[in-house]
């Protein structure tokens, strides 16, 4: 039992190593809602019909403006041993600036050789975070994340994987992170 135990705990380790050497790659948004109107394939605010108009009056009226989105990440295993983790906290950055932390709290395999997909769901308040910014700027900085903007916005995503042993999360030491530049040219 011991025996067993002790490499099991070997193997988790020798699998977040290989996790912490593969290659990730921001591959693009899914679902960009602003004030939960949907703007893929919408350039500005006027490609919004009456009653989406209404629901972005009414949410900037309230003093929020909700961004939700998928991101998107592939992550390729180059190693011959499989790789995983047990959960991955993140921070995602955007033009440099912190726009939100969350926890994906799932087991993860890539086999040897293979690509996993990943998504997170992102969920933010514009207001909130870009607090001191034009309405105009949080609403540019929308349709840029969606693809749609005309100028480029880098969307950095910083992860740190951590396994179980036990009942004790063990971290890896360092953010693994990831860039990409998404809008600009009506996409990544």
């Amino acid at each position: 039992m011991v025996l067993f135990s002790g490499c099991a705990l070997l193997d988790q380790f020798i699998q977040m190593k290989a996790f912490a050497r593969c290659q990730f790659r921001l591959v693009s948004v899914e679902r960009p809602a602003l004030a939960g109107i949907r703007i893929d394939g919408k350039r500005t605010v006027k490609d919004f019909g009456i009653r989406e108009g209404l629901k972005f009056a009414a949410a900037t009226a309230s003093q929020t403006l909700p961004l939700q989105f998928a991101l998107n990440i592939e992550a390729k295993n180059p190693n011959q041993e499989p790789a995983g983790m047990n959960r991955m906290e993140w921070i995602l950055l955007v033009d440099g600036i912190e726009m939100t932390r969350g926890i994906l709290d799932r087991r993860i395999e890539i086999a040897g050789g293979g690509t996993s997909p990943l998504q997170l769901d992102i969920s933010l308040d514009l207001r909130q975070v870009l607090s001191g910014q034009s309405l105009d700027a949080m609403v540019n900085l929308a349709f840029n994340i969606a693809g749609e903007g005309a100028h480029p916005t880098r969307i950095t995503l910083k992860a740190k994987p951590s396994i179980m042993v036990g009942n004790q999360s063990v971290d890896f030491p360092d953010y693994i992170t990831v860039n990409a530049d998404f809008g600009g040219n009506g996409g990544q």
